[in-house]
């Protein structure tokens, strides 16, 4: 395994390939995110995502400053490098450092594969050499149900007063139209399509396109019971809604998630939530993030965000995603096709489908 020289810059970090076992140890008891561990490693072999490296950015010192693993993946065909939640900090985290540390991963991917056109990972601070997102969007706050009270009268008095009234109406209005929840991890394959017919239903509904199901699937499967949980709320056995969370250490995360249109008139989708809520918080867990709010940078999420802020009094600021190109050219193709795309999709709807 090698390092790499000190930067033009002259600040006196390195990076290092290390292996999985080198990078748990460096991390410790950080709290870090599903995607860094080794465990997600699966889920992405089960996606055809081979794991590109692990990292360590360390200092003078020779003790590790952050943490970041690295997976391949594709745009419109074409290969480019994927940090989901990378990196994990594990000093201070400024952001002469940050760029530092692109500069020096932008330097081992060249060395290593001069066809990738960029990287996409985690940021705190904007910078020149940060873009937009070729495709899909980020999210740079959220909302964290706090846990640590552990009982439910104590976790809902920690939420913003119109969240503990919602979440107490819909427990008793779940309960009066006879909705059950349960852990359904271990479901059988089979069971599962049905499940997946909920999420079909809301992307109908709401107008997006979801994974196909073994993506769903596969997350649960590869993860394991440890690191992927399905719980489930069903009206006379049929399934109504459903949440996959993530756990890892002592944080959960509501990575997925559906509900039926007649899940509304029993508040099925909050009532699942604060019994997610209060199991997990039984269960030891100090947090469950809903994933993703509004913010000046992404107010296409203030609908998510109205429903999620009500579950906590303050929203948690969090590393939003960016494109760091690697080849310029590259990148700025595949940013001019997306942008020709774009327009002729425009003008065909101006004009109609014929």
């Amino acid at each position: 395994m090698t390092s790499n020289d000190h930067s033009a810059t002259g600040r006196p970090e390195t990076l290092r390939r290390v292996d999985g076992r080198e990078m748990r140890l460096a991390i410790g008891n950080t709290p870090v995110g599903i995607e860094q561990t080794e465990a997600w490693e699966r889920y992405e072999a089960s996606q055809g995502h081979a794991l590109w490296g692990r990292y360590l950015y360390a200092g003078e010192d020779g003790k590790p400053v952050a943490a970041i693993a690295i997976y391949a993946d594709t745009i419109g065909g074409r290969p480019f490098l994927w940090a989901k939640h990378g990196p994990t900090w594990l000093k201070e985290q400024s952001p002469e450092r940050e760029a530092h540390l692109r500069e020096l991963l932008r330097a081992e991917i060249r060395r290593r594969d001069r066809a990738i056109p960029f990287l996409r990972m985690h940021a705190r601070y904007n910078a020149p050499d940060l873009h937009e997102l070729l495709n899909t969007i980020t999210y740079d706050r959220t909302f964290v149900i706090d846990l640590t009270p552990r009982t439910p009268d104590a976790i809902a008095a920690a939420m913003p007063k119109d969240g503990r009234r919602a979440v107490k109406r819909a427990q008793r209005v779940a309960e009066e139209a006879g909705c059950a929840i349960s852990d359904e991890t271990g479901l059988e394959r089979g069971e599962f399509a049905a499940i997946y017919e909920v999420l079909a239903e809301t992307a109908r509904r709401d107008g997006f396109r979801p994974h196909p199901a073994d993506v769903y699937w596969s997350m649960l499967t590869s993860l394991g019971p440890e690191h992927a949980r399905l719980f489930v709320l069903r009206r006379d056995g049929v399934p109504h809604c459903w949440d996959l969370i993530t756990t890892s250490g002592k944080d959960a995360t509501a990575y997925y998630g559906a509900s039926s249109t007649e899940s509304r008139g029993f508040r099925g989708a909050e009532a699942l939530d604060w019994w997610a809520a209060r199991t997990l918080a039984e269960e030891g867990y100090r947090g469950l993030d809903l994933m993703g709010a509004d913010s000046p940078r992404v107010p296409e999420l203030y609908q998510v965000g109205m429903y999620k802020k009500r579950y906590a009094k303050h929203p948690t600021e969090v590393d939003g995603a960016w494109d760091v190109p690697v080849n310029q050219a590259m990148y700025a193709a595949l940013r001019a096709a997306k942008t020709g795309r774009g327009a002729y999709k425009a003008l065909r709807d101006r004009l109609g489908r014929h």
